[in-house]
């Protein structure tokens, strides 16, 4: 299962991480877990999501470790990207 992840750059959920269970040439489907479920995902432009591609590793491993996406597995990897980049900015702070 590949993973990739974005960050709303506008609209009433800017700022908010989905995760990109598909995509066309203008919009990508996004989903969250919450609010917009596999059943009802969000499709938004292009223009207006931020990709993010790097992750850390508990991250990776959670997604390696999932069989298929599920509204639980898409919360989750969420939950554990916030984590890590709260972390990470912790550590660039003390530094």
């Amino acid at each position: 299962m590949e993973l990739l992840m974005a960050r709303s750059l506008a609209g009433h959920d800017k700022d908010a991480l989905y995760v990109v269970i598909g995509e066309d040439e203008a919009d990508v489907i996004l989903v969250n877990g919450k609010n917009r479920t596999m059943d009802s995902p969000k499709r938004k432009r292009k223009k207006h999501v931020q990709p993010i591609r790097h992750f850390p590793e508990t991250v990776r491993s959670e997604v390696r470790s999932a069989e298929r996406w599920t509204d639980d597995n898409v919360r989750k990897v969420i939950k554990l990207y916030e984590m890590a980049h709260k972390e990470e900015e912790v550590c660039q702070k003390q530094m």
